[in-house]
């Protein structure tokens, strides 16, 4: 899949996508897994496929740490209970999204097709680098994240509204239903 950078823009500014705290419900049951956890959106993949491009082996739970991915509507999602910086392969011809949380950092990640497009520590998103910094900007404005000056407020709800954004940039919806559903699992020790 080829990407079109024109049409991800149009797509960006036309689609209102998930509200801030529509994730709540996610980084509750994550939190109940570990203190920290990472998040990762990736358009147009199916779960299996998204688990193989990083190297696991979908289904074996042979390692010590793991991996687990959904289906979603419009792609996957894989939750990591550590902080593994997923290969920036699993994004190419397609979009990615990751959201670090605990472990001493937090982060956002955007890539497209193997290339980081913007990317921010969770508590303070008006420092933002990548190839395009600013192509979430209107996402982030809309989400109520603090993207010239600092606020107080934003603290207690970064992790839902950045996972929010993460939906808005790669157009991946889980809902609690597909949550509901067993995910498929796999080893990370070989990605650490």
């Amino acid at each position: 899949m080829a990407h079109d950078r024109a049409g991800s823009i149009r797509r960006l500014a036309t689609e209102p996508g998930a509200p801030a705290e529509s994730y709540a419900w996610f980084v509750e049951a994550c939190e109940r897994e570990s203190d920290g956890f990472s998040a990762t959106f990736v358009r147009n993949l199916s779960a299996e496929e998204a688990l193989r491009r990083i190297g696991v082996t979908p289904g074996d739970v042979s390692g010590e740490g793991g991996i687990e991915a959904w289906a979603a509507s419009g792609g996957a999602v894989l939750v990591d209970y550590g902080y593994v910086e997923l290969p920036e392969a699993l994004s190419r011809g397609t979009e990615a999204a990751t959201v670090f949380s605990g472990f001493g950092e937090e982060d956002f990640v955007y890539t497209v097709d193997g290339v980081v497009v913007t990317r921010f520590e969770l508590y303070l998103p008006d420092w933002r680098q990548g190839s395009d910094p600013d192509r979430l900007l209107a996402h982030m404005r809309d989400l109520g994240m603090p993207v010239e000056e600092e606020d107080p407020d934003y603290y207690r709800v970064r992790i839902t509204r950045a996972l929010a954004l993460a939906e808005r940039a790669t157009s991946v919806h889980l809902s609690p239903a597909h949550h509901a559903i067993p995910a498929i699992t796999g080893s990370v020790d070989g990605l650490y």
